[in-house]
């Protein structure tokens, strides 16, 4: 189990006073204790790695209330929240400047710590400055078991006494007008061990809560930093690496549409093009499909209501933007006169004549738009 280094908090924070009462706790046991100022040297390893830190507040700054668990609450949770709220409005000072934590003990009990808000912060101003801030700050009365006897301990510097629902400082005189002629049972240092242990392990209480919550830091290992900047060296190289197989694919894909756009092109126009003619060439031959053939055939009609002699007898159209057809009239005249004036219009126009059966002259022809 990792190791944990308890120290005792002043009652009053004072940047020149680095003494306190420490005890390093691992393995369930006390490994070493003592007093000094040179504890905070222990808050780290001989590995370097940070020891688990536990601050207690001395009896004097914090005050603990006890009450009965409230039979209304649906949680332990939500009934130490109700306690707390209440040992609040009981206590003499503004509710803005005090701080509370609580918790439900093993017997049912609900017990809560009150501290002011500014003892809070001189504790973690003082500690910070000295390199030691704790994770957690356990009221030292929490430490001394309550029953139906009077007990007292020691410590460190802290001398308290309870019983029941109360635990106070251990002044003779305050004592013996509370106690009486009672019997009071001192802790053994075994008992003040266990205690000491148990507080390190699994407190009853912690400070550390709501605004004095102690912020997590991310702390990054030596040797991930090394991963990260050489990570990041590599993120460049990568991106390098991805630009050129996305340039290699592209080149690839676009090969193959080159391939196919040629493919397509031979099939419209019935020969190979280049891939720089190719887009020409098609549109040549779009230029000539369905538009072509309705402005041929529109001429060809307007020239027909012009000459009411001539008739068509076969109309087709070729893949390559010519249209087909044959004429025929009582005269070869009236055929050539169409066929001039689709001339002076600028078609392109063919004329074979031959003699029909019934006599009348007969023109197979071929009308294309353009030169």
């Amino acid at each position: 189990m990792a190791e944990t280094l308890v120290f005792a908090l002043p009652e009053v924070a004072d940047a020149a006073h680095r003494e306190a009462h420490w005890w390093l706790i691992g393995d369930g046991a006390i490994l070493e204790a003592g007093v000094g100022a040179d504890w905070p040297a222990l808050a780290t390893d001989p590995l370097g790695q940070r020891r688990r830190l536990v601050a207690l507040a001395p009896i004097a700054a914090v005050r603990l209330a006890f009450a009965p668990a409230n039979a209304s609450a649906a949680s332990p949770r939500q009934a130490a929240s109700i306690a707390r709220i209440a040992a609040v409005e009981q206590s003499l000072g503004d509710p803005a400047t005090l701080h509370t934590a609580g918790a439900v003990t093993a017997d049912g009990r609900i017990v809560t710590a009150l501290v002011a808000n500014g003892t809070m912060l001189e504790w973690l101003d003082w500690t910070i400055a000295l390199g030691v801030e704790p994770d957690q700050i356990v009221p030292i009365a929490t430490l001394l078991p309550l029953g139906d006897e009077w007990v007292s301990a020691t410590i460190g510097s802290d001398s308290l006494i309870g019983r029941g629902d109360l635990v106070l400082p251990f002044e003779p005189e305050l004592a013996a007008a509370i106690v009486g002629d009672e019997e009071i049972a001192e802790l053994s240092a075994e008992e003040v061990a266990a205690a000491l242990v148990a507080a390190a392990e699994a407190p009853l209480i912690d400070l550390r809560t709501a605004r004095f919550a102690r912020r997590r830091r991310i702390a990054i290992e030596r040797g991930r930093i090394r991963e990260l900047v050489a990570l990041a060296c590599l993120i460049p190289l990568l991106t390098l690496i991805w630009a050129i197989v996305s340039i290699v694919r592209l080149d690839s894909a676009s090969d193959r549409l080159d391939a196919e756009t040629l493919r397509l092109a031979e099939a419209s126009i019935g020969r190979m093009p280049t891939l720089k003619t190719a887009a020409t060439d098609m549109a040549q031959v779009s230029g000539a499909g369905g538009g072509g053939l309705s402005i041929a055939l529109t001429a060809l009609f307007q020239k027909l209501q012009a000459e009411t002699g001539i008739s068509t007898t076969e109309l087709g159209y070729s893949g390559n933007g010519t249209l087909q057809t044959t004429l025929a009239a009582p005269t070869v005249d009236e055929i050539n006169r169409l066929l001039l004036a689709l001339q002076r219009d600028g078609y392109r126009v063919t004329a074979v004549p031959r003699q029909a059966p019934d006599g009348r002259s007969m023109v197979d022809i071929t009308i294309r738009s353009g030169p």
